[in-house]
């Protein structure tokens, strides 16, 4: 009898040993890194980081768990670097990530895995003054054109210009941000401006017009942007990764519904975008609503991928080539697709999605 009680004491023992080692594993908060506009001096969120927060769900399954939810605002210039040593030391554990980005960051040793991939992305426009007599790229050939280097629309950009038979070397570029480039083409100091949807903006204000967009060329040229997460947390936390990969899921279906579309515009103005710019951003807009948030497969993925390092390379971005296949972690959307019963709700991915790694 006594080594019946001696064996019980010696596991109860080791039960309490694992569960407080669980308990001592579990984090103290999930820290997310977003780009994001800054009203009042507190952050404010817009699409699907903001449907997230808005909804709840996340914070409440980690509260649940004695987890606190932090999101870190960033600030649109400077943001990739701010996000490569968050990663590279462990400071922050998810962000959002262009694509372009991603792979100068890996082709440069950043540790990272791409959790959920986006949608097809957003539409980038080339912007300029409104007293410009350009109609055409070909007019702009020579000229002064702000260009923020090694950001996501670079690609998109670039991609035009090949099909025009054209390259950067073609034009005089001026490394500017989009913000820094709207007030250039606005004051007349450059003669065309790669941006995105602020674009609108300019023209509202009468001080620049488009002349071309996206909308008008391949559905690849567009910027793309992912959930990444760092190594480490998701090694050591699968089943936080899991919750938030399945809020970053959930929240990407609910605004690619029609009905829910008004609902999206008004929550993503609050971000310091008006709702009538974000309209008309998406006005005639080859890719449906719908499939503008279905996440990218594993084999666009790469396909997709796969042209950026080439890019990059070509242009000396990175030294050497990027594979994104060791990076790839989307077996927490898929699971997340099979939790939510939405493997056959967007068409690219119907057929496609396992529980493979």
């Amino acid at each position: 009898m006594k080594g019946f009680w001696r064996n019980s004491l010696v596991v109860l023992a080791g039960l309490l040993v694992s569960f407080t080692a669980l308990a001592e594993s579990a984090p103290a908060s999930v820290k997310i890194a977003i780009v994001a506009f800054t009203q009042g001096g507190k952050p404010v969120f817009g699409g699907i980081p903001g449907r997230v927060i808005e909804e709840g769900w996340l914070e409440q399954q980690l509260q649940q768990r004695g987890i606190k939810l932090d999101w870190i605002a960033l600030p649109h210039a400077g943001a990739g670097p701010q996000i490569n040593e968050g990663f590279s030391n462990n400071s922050i554990d998810f962000a959002v990530r262009g694509d372009l980005p991603s792979v100068i960051a890996g082709a440069g040793g950043v540790p990272g895995k791409l959790i959920v991939p986006g949608g097809s992305g957003n539409n980038v426009y080339l912007v300029v003054p409104a007293n410009s007599t350009a109609t055409s790229i070909e007019d702009l050939k020579g000229k002064r054109l702000a260009l923020h280097r090694g950001r996501p629309w670079e690609f998109a950009f670039s991609n035009f210009l090949a099909s025009r038979q054209l390259k950067l070397d073609d034009f005089k570029i001026a490394n500017l941000n989009p913000q820094v480039g709207a007030a250039a083409v606005s004051a007349g100091k450059v003669d065309a401006a790669v941006l995105l949807n602020e674009a609108y903006a300019l023209e509202d204000k009468g001080v620049g017009k488009i002349i071309w967009s996206t909308k008008q060329g391949s559905n690849d040229w567009r910027l793309v942007s992912d959930l990444w997460g760092t190594d480490r947390f998701i090694e050591q936390h699968p089943d936080i990764t899991q919750l938030l990969a399945t809020a970053w899921v959930k929240a990407a279906w609910w605004i690619s519904q029609q009905a829910n579309q008004d609902a999206y515009y008004q929550l993503s103005s609050r971000a310091g975008i008006s709702e009538s710019v974000l309209r008309r951003d998406d006005q005639d807009d080859p890719v449906s609503w719908k499939d503008r948030w279905a996440p990218k497969s594993d084999q666009q993925l790469k396909t997709h991928y796969q042209a950026l390092s080439a890019y990059a390379l070509a242009n000396h971005l990175i030294r050497d080539n990027y594979d994104i296949r060791p990076a790839l972690a989307t077996r927490y959307t898929n699971q997340a697709l099979i939790d939510l019963n939405l493997t056959d709700y967007w068409p690219n991915l119907r057929g496609q999605v396992t529980q493979n790694p």
